[in-house]
């Protein structure tokens, strides 16, 4: 099975954000990646390669940021993964896959909301734990921490360098023939988005944000059957999956989703009717998850 969330949608990002001023192509490239729609953004598809293997293509943690920061998700830093804990993530493969996914959210969520100097802490404690999981060389590699401080003002350079950074690691996790830890990684920044994301809306009930939390909730079920092709490889994936599946199955009862599911219609991001309780539910699942990961 080939799974690729650092890669698939960092190339989006390298190519749509990174442009110098004066560039023609500048605003081409920014309004490609404006344009995508909900179902372009998120896109969780399943495929068969030559191999006729399963493929899931998730998108990276830079890129759910992204969608959250075209909803006007203000920045809330009490809700990051506190940096110091990294030092006690090293303990199982499952504990370091699933922080690093988590501080890689963190680390795309400074950085679209231009907090420059937290990105390049949130950037370190990346490295540290990709230091247990064995990718020196993707963090060590062409001057990436001079490049980062050299740019750090910059949005467009130091997305770049981030992209560059987390597909190294995607390719690197490919060649040690460590896939599982990919996905898992993912579920890791899929759920700290997810918490942030849920978090922000409890304040401010911004429909935008809302509408883009839902759109997230979208790919709990290819981040199940991920998890399912691997459930052997570590031993905390089974509950892992549980937790998954509980939010799945609270999204999947939101009475306008069950609804359009019964009809087999397309589900309406936009129009979906949402009550306070059903997303409290779904809100208390999420933050269980987090706090399962992160302690």
């Amino acid at each position: 099975m080939t799974v690729n969330f650092f890669a698939i949608s960092c190339v989006i990002l390298t190519m749509a954000l990174v442009s110098c001023n004066g560039n023609p192509d500048e605003q081409k490239n920014r309004e490609e990646l404006d344009g995508l729609d909900s179902t372009t953004t998120v896109s969780a598809t399943t495929a068969l390669t030559e191999e006729n293997e399963v493929a899931y293509n998730l998108p990276s943690a830079l890129q759910i940021a992204y969608v959250f920061k075209k909803s006007g998700a203000g920045f809330v830093p009490e809700l990051l993964n506190n940096r110091s804990n990294s030092s006690k993530y090293n303990t199982s493969n499952y504990k370091r896959a699933t922080n690093f996914g988590i501080y890689s959210a963190d680390l795309a969520y400074c950085l679209f909301n231009k907090k420059y100097q937290e990105s390049k802490e949130y950037l370190k404690s990346c490295k540290d734990i990709g230091s247990y999981l064995g990718l020196n060389q993707a963090f060590e590699s062409d001057n990436m921490a001079q490049r980062f401080d050299k740019n750090i003002a910059n949005e467009d350079s130091v997305v770049k360098i981030v992209s560059s950074v987390q597909l190294k690691a995607d390719m690197m996790f490919e060649q040690n023939k460590q896939k599982h830890i990919t996905v898992i990684a993912f579920a890791g920044a899929w759920t700290e988005s997810m918490y942030i994301a849920t978090q922000i809306y409890a304040k401010d009930k911004n429909k935008k944000v809302l509408v883009s939390l839902l759109e997230q909730l979208l790919l709990s079920e290819t981040i199940i059957k991920a998890l399912k092709s691997y459930k052997t490889s570590e031993p905390e994936i089974i509950d892992l999956i549980i937790s998954i599946e509980k939010i799945n199955a609270e999204f999947n009862a939101i009475a306008s989703v069950k609804s359009a599911m019964e009809k087999d219609e397309e589900i309406d991001l936009n129009s979906i009717s949402i009550t306070d309780s059903e997303l409290t539910t779904i809100t208390k699942s999420v933050k269980t998850l987090r706090s399962k990961m992160i302690d």
